[in-house]
């Protein structure tokens, strides 16, 4: 195809997510991704600002290809994205550190961080989230923006942060985690519930959680509370 009919084609992706429709917006961007391949990122990337396919589509599906076939283009594209102006590719730029190359996490890390302070709070959730998980293995950076989250004034933020410390058990992370059982925001006082489980120190809080006003944060803390439970029953066990 002519790069006049790419622009065409890219156009056309663009309307498509403006109108919200994701079956339209889908096949064209599977159409640009198979035809075009590394070429087509961009656009792509654009598409995913509004729409990283939490409706359960294959344009995400379609980005992961390009990242797998062409891997330098697409570093070069997210890093881009990390860069922009528009704190919507920042964003996607952040969950495109997450799975461009594992390999590489020391090296990206600190863009990573530098996400987690940035003016816009869905950029500052997405690094969250990310030094939570595959750029968090307890590095004292990622560790040391995870805990000024829980204190972030945007809800997402903590509620991003929240889970993040999740795989840190010390007494420090366990006191931040009991303040957010009083924070103002459901989704927090959910998330942290959740967070509190099997934390020696945490169970008061749970209790509290488990009497909260919010019927899913009392759902959580009893689910949370039953399940530490069962496993400290089990890990007591003494078998003939």
């Amino acid at each position: 195809m002519s790069g006049a009919q790419r622009a065409e084609l890219e156009r056309r992706l663009a309307q498509h997510v403006d109108a919200g429709d994701t079956a339209a917006r889908d096949a064209v961007a599977h159409v640009l991704a198979t035809t075009y391949g590394a070429a087509a990122l961009p656009a792509l990337l654009r598409a995913s600002v509004h729409d990283r396919n939490d409706d359960g589509g294959s344009l995400q599906l379609d980005v992961l290809e390009l990242f797998k076939a062409w891997p330098a283009e697409a570093s070069a594209q997210i890093l881009a994205c990390v860069a922009s102006d528009d704190p919507g590719l920042r964003r996607v730029g952040v969950w495109g550190l997450s799975v461009i190359d594992w390999s590489r996490r020391h090296e990206l890390l600190p863009l990573v961080v530098e996400a987690g302070l940035d003016a816009d709070p869905r950029v500052r959730a997405e690094a969250m989230g990310a030094l939570g998980s595959i750029f968090g293995a307890d590095d004292p950076r990622a560790r040391a923006v995870l805990t000024a989250g829980v204190r972030d004034p945007d809800a997402g933020v903590r509620c991003a942060a929240v889970q993040g410390l999740y795989q840190w058990r010390d007494e420090e992370v366990t006191a931040l985690l009991v303040a957010r059982a009083g924070d103002a925001d459901r989704a927090v006082r959910f998330w942290t519930a959740w967070a509190l489980s099997r934390r020696p120190g945490g169970q008061a809080a749970l209790e509290r959680l488990a009497a909260d006003r919010d019927a899913e944060v009392s759902a959580a803390a009893h689910e949370v509370m039953a399940l530490d439970r069962c496993a400290s029953g089990a890990s007591g066990h003494r078998g003939p």
